[in-house]
């Protein structure tokens, strides 16, 4: 997967003046599989999207008073798009990772507002000094709850945990946790498929617990290495 986050300006609604918001958008370019024909979207990318901007949302991880510029007049609108270099199952767990490393690793820019209200970037000690600033210096999001995820195959009485594209086509249906990092349940989704038992979801539960963990180590030592290239 590859990640992105775009920023732009926009005025916040009426309903929440002082947040920001966020789009997500996931991508399958015919690179990706053999199955992804140039000019026809793959059925499942819309599906991944909405999920993904509802995990997103619905864990708290982000903050969106954090995206605001200016109460009532301004703030950031975050642009996520995730796009998909390699189809081989388990797309949403892979999908979120990035997004989350994506968001981590985001700092907002230095910025002011001009006297026709428009906000610009300002980079530079000498645009410090000569622009009056909404934000004194770059930082980054508070990032909080950070959800991770698991895909769990189900084929008869069997769990195949993470599974492969050509796994994922001959299996009965396959169930995805997403825990925060507190191992609380963000989501349990399911899609069709015979009626699975309580046993079976806890075995689910208790690999998702190992998953996250394995995968916070694993997000932490990425944004650690960037951040000490990025000083480099």
């Amino acid at each position: 997967m590859l990640a992105s986050i775009k920023l732009e300006v926009m005025s916040p609604s009426g309903e929440a003046p002082d947040e920001g918001s966020i789009a997500v958008e996931f991508h399958m370019p015919p690179i990706c599989s053999p199955l992804v024909r140039p000019g026809r979207p793959a059925e499942v990318a819309p599906v991944i999207s909405k999920t993904l901007e509802d995990i997103l949302m619905s864990s708290g991880m982000l903050n969106l008073k954090e995206l605001c510029l200016i109460s009532g007049k301004a703030s950031w609108l975050a642009f996520l798009d995730v796009y998909c270099l390699n189809a081989d199952g388990s797309l949403f767990d892979a999908a979120l990772i990035s997004a989350v490393a994506a968001f981590t690793y985001l700092e907002i820019p230095l910025v002011s507002v001009g006297d026709d209200g428009r906000v610009f970037t300002v980079g530079g000690n000498e645009g410090k000094a000569k622009y009056e600033l909404v934000n004194r210096e770059k930082r980054k999001l508070t990032i909080t709850n950070v959800p991770f995820s698991l895909t769990c195959a189900l084929h008869k009485d069997n769990v195949l945990v993470d599974p492969t594209a050509e796994e994922e086509s001959i299996i009965e249906t396959y169930v995805t946790i997403v825990l925060d990092s507190s191992d609380q349940i963000v989501s349990i989704q399911k899609p069709g498929g015979a009626v699975t038992s309580m046993a079976t979801i806890k075995e689910c539960i208790s690999l998702a617990k190992d998953r996250r963990r394995k995968l916070r180590e694993i997000l932490m030592d990425s944004v650690e290495a960037m951040e000490v290239e990025q000083t480099d």
